[in-house]
Order: C-alpha cells, then structure tokens, then sequence
C-alpha cells in the first residue's frame, strides 16, 4: 500500500540532501586547482547514497511492501539514488570532470519533490506486469535523459569557452556529444515502451488513470509527447547534421525540461500520481 512518509523518514532524507549538497560546494571549489577536497566531496556522495538507501529500507520496512516505485515519496527518491550511483561510478571507473557539477543538482532537486510531493497520498497502482513496464521504463527513460541534459550542458559550455578561447573547458566535445548520444539511445527506447504501455493503460481503462474519455487533452500527455519527438530529432543527429553538436545538446536540455513538466503535472492534473 502507498505510505506518507514519516517525519523520521524526512529527517534522513533532508539529511542526504545535504549530503550530496555539501558533495555538489566541495567539487565547485576544486574548480580553484586544489585537489584537497575530492575526498571530502567524494565521502559526502557516498554518504548521500547510503543516507538516502537507509530511506528506502525505513519507508519500505514500513509500508511493508519492499517493491519499489509504489509512491511519489518512493519512486522520486528511486530516481534520484539512481542517478547518485550513476555519477559515483562514471567518476571512479571513467571520470568525467564537471559531470557531478550538473548531475548533483538534478539528485537535491528530486529529493526536494520527494519531500514535497510524496505528502500527497497517492493512487495505488494496479498490480500488472503491463503497468510495472510502464512505471519502470518511464522512470528509467527519465533517469538517462536526466544524464543526456547534464552532459548537454556541460557541451554548450564548453563549446562556448573553445570558441571564446577561455580555459577550463569540461572535457572534449567529441566524448560529451558521444555521451549525450549514448544516453538518449538508452534512454528513448524506454521512454518509447513507457508511452505505448502508458497509453494502452489509458485507453483500456480510462477511469483508473483519473483522466476520462478526453485524456488526450492532458498537459502531462502533450508534455512527453513533446519530449519524446525532442530526443526522437537527438536520436537522429548522427546522420542529420543539422541537429548534430551545440543544437543536439540544446534538444537533450529541452527535451529534460519538458519531462520535469510532465513530472508535475502528474501531481496537478486529474489523476494525480497514478
């Protein structure tokens, strides 16, 4: 059953948050050339992650059900650790400098909406396979799009300090294209199940999703359409120039941006937090 968490369980929450804030303000300050706070930023990432597990296991423990993505309070710290784990490991086995500068922020602004959204008793889901594929490749497109916008960031600027002549660029533009790249193409398939499986849930039952007959009309369904036909144009940018460097970097942010819209409004539109 869905579980409001606990003021104990905001506590630890909050308690990561800061965390992976005080890992986000020591990896700023090796931008002076000191590396004496890549440790202490390191050792506050890992302790985010293990902060933010133990938020799991208690709102689980509790809810006595330990399948994940059962609420809103669940599933936006799922996302969140996700992403967590993913910088820890991308900066250990192949580092890429500035990635946690973009990345860590996404991680403070999940756990934020956790707090705020997971307080909204949720609808329960229904117990299918159909709708743990929808809920699992939906959320996972969105945790490798949230890496593609990162990195298209990190490529905007960077191609603007080259053309500019500055120091401190993050990275080659080469591997940070190939990046974006690689995790729009992980990303879109699954957001491509989550649509079709989503869409399918509607239309077979259209009272369950809250949004009737006309659920067509929904913000959040025009809003990951739009993001899906976004990353659709990144997709295709190897063999279509016209979209390849700076303007595929700028679609991999637009296309996020549109899925945080989608996300809230999830929590404002009838059916919320179906």
């Amino acid at each position: 059953m869905p579980e409001i968490p606990t003021a104990g369980q905001l506590t630890l929450l909050f308690a990561a948050l800061a965390m992976f804030v005080a890992a986000e303000v020591l990896s700023l300050l090796r931008l002076r050339g000191t590396e004496r706070f890549r440790i202490p930023a390191k050792a506050c990432l890992y302790w985010g992650i293990v902060l933010g597990l133990g938020v799991l296991i208690w709102h689980s423990a509790r809810r006595g059900n330990w399948i994940p993505l059962q609420d809103n309070f669940d599933a936006f710290v799922w996302l969140a650790l996700l992403l967590a784990l993913f910088v820890a490991y991308t900066q250990r086995v192949h580092p890429l400098r500035g990635l946690d500068w973009f990345v860590l922020p996404i991680v403070g602004l999940l756990l934020a909406a956790a707090a705020v959204f997971g307080r909204a008793k949720p609808h329960e889901y229904v117990g299918t396979v159909w709708s743990w594929v929808h809920r699992v490749t939906a959320y996972g497109g969105t945790a490798a799009f949230a890496v593609a916008a990162a990195v298209g960031a990190m490529y905007l600027i960077s191609d603007r300090r080259l053309r500019h002549k500055r120091p401190g660029a993050l990275g080659s533009l080469e591997r940070l294209e190939k990046f974006t790249r690689v995790s729009v193409g992980l990303g879109f398939p699954l957001l491509t199940v989550g649509l079709i499986t989503g869409l399918v849930l509607v239309v077979d039952r259209p009272g369950h999703s809250g949004l009737g007959s006309a659920w067509y009309e929904s913000p959040k369904v025009w809003l990951a359409f739009a993001a899906w036909l976004v990353y659709a144009l990144v997709l295709h940018a190897p063999i279509n120039p016209v979209f390849r460097g700076r303007r595929a970097a700028m679609l991999s942010v637009l296309g996020f941006v549109l899925l945080i819209g989608t996300l809230v409004a999830m929590q404002f539109t009838p059916g919320a937090g179906r």
